[in-house]
């Protein structure tokens, strides 16, 4: 717990040192970060993605989601970050918003699927991970590179590349993934794969490989740091419709839309795994 809520207050901190410029207008009001989603046991398998959506804060109607429906803590309308950081109650319910994300009805299956269902759950019950099932699966979390939630998608923002390359995101990516002990790190988009290498040296990533079933779900596996985890860079978004792919077909005439059918992602998952363990048991 007191490392954990080291990392959120370094969270907060630049939280609150960019709330003092022009990209406040971004953030949504009352939020807190989102370090992390899922029970945090060493050897589980984490997933990296971008950062969280609003829609994990807000409803349909713009408003936030409080009280039984809340997927994060809110802070109170009176509370500034500043007072929130120091109140260590409110850190430690933040925490375990975090813990408990997938254990309670409000989780953002929109993006992540159901149990046995679609989305990235069904890839990575294919990878042999869960984000709901840890009986039967290695448990799955899933944490984002900049840990804030903002109004519009980050990838339209100008501010992008400056927020991603940021001192703070290395830094936390680093420490977040040392803390959390992961057997192995899937990273969500092409453009990760290469922000990865970057951020972490002794981090490899081989070359490019695809399924022959399904082309255009590249992908490349590897290890980060010296400690050697294994490392999986996929270049499609198991969560998104199409998988990120568009709507055009393959060279194998097969539309992309197919892709992202539940039995297409577990069976993709299933066949990536496969030769990421190959990889592995090879060197």
């Amino acid at each position: 717990m007191s490392i954990a809520k080291s990392l959120l207050k370094r969270a907060i901190d630049y939280q609150k040192e960019i709330s003092e410029s022009p990209f406040d207008n971004e953030f949504i009001k009352r939020s807190t970060p989102v370090l992390w989603r899922g029970e945090n046991v060493p050897g589980n398998i984490v997933t990296v993605g971008t950062n969280p959506s609003a829609k994990e804060f807000l409803n349909q109607h713009n408003e936030l989601l409080e009280n039984e429906k809340a997927r994060f803590f809110i802070r109170e309308n009176h509370v500034n970050l500043e007072e929130y950081r120091y109140d260590d109650s409110k850190l430690e319910k933040t925490i375990d918003y975090y813990r408990t994300y997938f254990e309670r009805d409000t989780a953002y299956r929109s993006w992540f699927g159901r149990k046995g269902g679609g989305k990235l759950e069904a890839f990575m019950n294919g990878m042999g991970g869960s984000f709901y099932d840890a009986n039967a699966y290695t448990p799955v979390i899933h944490m984002d590179l900049f840990p804030f939630p903002t109004q519009k998608q980050i990838g339209r923002m100008k501010e992008k590349e400056e927020l991603l390359n940021s001192d703070f995101v290395k830094n936390s990516v680093v420490d977040l993934l040392a803390f959390l002990e992961p057997s192995l790190i899937i990273i969500l988009g092409k453009e990760h794969c290469e922000r990865i290498e970057r951020i972490e040296k002794e981090t490899y990533l081989g070359e490019v490989q695809f399924l022959s079933e399904f082309p255009d779900a590249a992908y490349q596996i590897g290890y980060y740091s010296s400690k050697k985890i294994p490392l999986l860079g996929l270049y499609f978004k198991p969560s998104e419709q199409f998988i990120g792919l568009g709507s055009k077909r393959d060279e194998n005439g097969l539309s992309h839309g197919t892709y992202g059918s539940s039995a297409s992602l577990k069976y993709i998952g299933e066949q990536i795994r496969q030769n990421t363990e190959k990889v592995h048991n090879e060197t």
